[in-house]
Formats: C-alpha cells, sequence, structure tokens
C-alpha cells in the first residue's frame, strides 16, 4: 500500500508540475508584448522543469519496485494539502473561476498550523538524518565499510551528487518558501487578510525542499540525478528573482498571486519595450 502510495502521488506531484510549468511558460512568452518578460514566469518554468520530470521518474520508478520508507510516505502526505490548494485554485483561474480565496484567520491559529508543520518537518528530517552511519571517503573503517555493503540502503552517501543535489535544492527552495512566507506575513499585518494562493505556494516550497531533503537521504537513480543536477542552476535562478521582488528591486507582471487572470491588459507596460499602440 506503502509503494503505491507514495508512487501515485508522486505521478500526480510531477504531472501538475509539469502542467503548471507549461501553462506559466506560455503566459509569460504570449503576454510578454503586453507585461514585458516575467522573471517570475521564467523562473517557475525552469523549476517545474526539472521537479516534474523528477516526481514522475521517482513515482514510476517506486511502482516498479524501488525502496521507500515511511519519512518519505509521511513527507508526500503533508505536502499533498498545500499542493492541491494550489493547484485547483490554479486551474480554476483558466476554467474562468475566481481563482483566488482570501481569508481571515486568526494570527493566533496560523502560528499554530505553521508550529505543527515547523515540528513535523523537523521530526521527519531528524528521522531522515538518522541513519547507521554515513559515507565520506578517506575516513570509513573498514568494519563501516563492510557493513555498508550488507545494508546499502540504510547508509547515506554525503559524497555523492545525490546527496549533494537534493541538499543543494534543499536550501535554495527553503529560502524561496521563506521569502513567500514572510510577503503572506506582510500581507497580512497590511490588510489583515491572507492569500490562500500565496499560503498554498509557500506550504508548496518548503514541503518541496522537505522532499528532497528526504530524497537526499536515499539511493537514487542515475535518471533521477539528470534532472537533479538541472535543478541546481533553476533553483538559483529562481531564488534569486523571488528574493527581487520581495526586496522590490525589479518590476515583474507576476507580483500578483499567480492564479490572478492572465488578461491582456489594454495598454502596454512601460517596460515592455514594444511599440504596441495605446
Amino acid at each position: 500500500m506503502m509503494y503505491l502510495v507514495i508512487g501515485l502521488s508522486n505521478l500526480a506531484i510531477g504531472l501538475a508540475y509539469a502542467g503548471l510549468g507549461l501553462l506559466s511558460a506560455w503566459e509569460t512568452v504570449s503576454l510578454h508584448r503586453y507585461r514585458g518578460w516575467s522573471r517570475f514566469g521564467i523562473g517557475f518554468s525552469m523549476m517545474a522543469a526539472s521537479c516534474g520530470p523528477h516526481h514522475l521518474v521517482h513515482g514510476f520508478q517506486v511502482l516498479q519496485g524501488e525502496s521507500v520508507s515511511w519519512s518519505m510516505l509521511a513527507v508526500t502526505l503533508l505536502g499533498l494539502p498545500a499542493g492541491l490548494t494550489f493547484v485547483f485554485l490554479r486551474f480554476e483561474t483558466i476554467l474562468g473561476g475566481q481563482g483566488e480565496r482570501l481569508i481571515a484567520l486568526s494570527p493566533h491559529r496560523a502560528m499554530l498550523l505553521v508550529g505543527g508543520f515547523a515540528i513535523t518537518a523537523g521530526w521527519l528530517s531528524a528521522w531522515a538524518m538518522a541513519q547507521p552511519g554515513a559515507y565520506v571517503p578517506f575516513l570509513c573503517t573498514s568494519a563501516e565499510l563492510a557493513a555498508r555493503v550488507s545494508t546499502p540502503g540504510s547508509w547515506i552517501d554525503v559524497a555523492s551528487a545525490t546527496f549533494f543535489a537534493n541538499v543543494f535544492v534543499t536550501v535554495t527552495y527553503g529560502l524561496v518558501g521563506w521569502y513567500l512566507g514572510d510577503h503572506q506575513v506582510r500581507r497580512y499585518l497590511a490588510t489583515g487578510v491572507w492569500s490562500l494562493s500565496g499560503a498554498a505556494l509557500t506550504g508548496v516550497f518548503f514541503s518541496c525542499a522537505l522532499i528532497h531533503l528526504i530524497d537526499a537521504t536515499t539511493h537514487g537513480s542515475g535518471s533521477m540525478l539528470v534532472f537533479d543536477l538541472i535543478g541546481i542552476p533553476a533553483s538559483v535562478y529562481f531564488l534569486w528573482v523571488v528574493e527581487q521582488l520581495h526586496s522590490d528591486s525589479v518590476l515583474d507582471w507576476n507580483r500578483r498571486p499567480l492564479v490572478g487572470a492572465a488578461a491582456a491588459p489594454a495598454r502596454p507596460s512601460p517596460w515592455s519595450g514594444g511599440g504596441v499602440p495605446h
């Protein structure tokens, strides 16, 4: 049952990332004459181009019998509510629906929700990292190497490219989630309401970071490693874009929630550089 839940969930997450990435890329290209090039849209598409295939490959391999863990199941279930909420709101927009909700959640309840997520995430991280040992070149004893051969799945190879790539994007996507969460807090202090799409997207990136940390402690395949390595420059660029938008250092038409309607405005943006008449 655990194999089925993790495998199907990863396939669903991968399809969602791929669909949202393609949609973001299409909107960025089709509307750039009116709004200029969206840095956020480009960064989101680049991120989805690595995360989508990563989850698709992982889900397929799990259904084929790849080893899984209880921590992997827990983090998959933990990230589903935020992911499903954001995907629902995004595709509701495509179908002409509202695509956004403003919720008046008290700060005490918000803190309880965030605190519960943080405690659970910390516990899962400690659980995943609490392995019998880690393989570090030139530091392992012969007994440790023999134990690693007999039980390869219980050892973390901290010198592997898989470990490095997943830990790297854990940090970058965690920082993206931090900037998005900080923006939601600032918005609440200014307006007294929370953006459901913004809060969901914040949860998506924190969950994504946690999933990659769990993946860093497992022995992935070479096909997953290809997309993990692609994710390094993609995550760096996306983090840079989010930080620039957070500090109001750049102009971008995607400052409003990603789930908002993307209709062409009556006038071109002053930074688009186009010659479209008013």
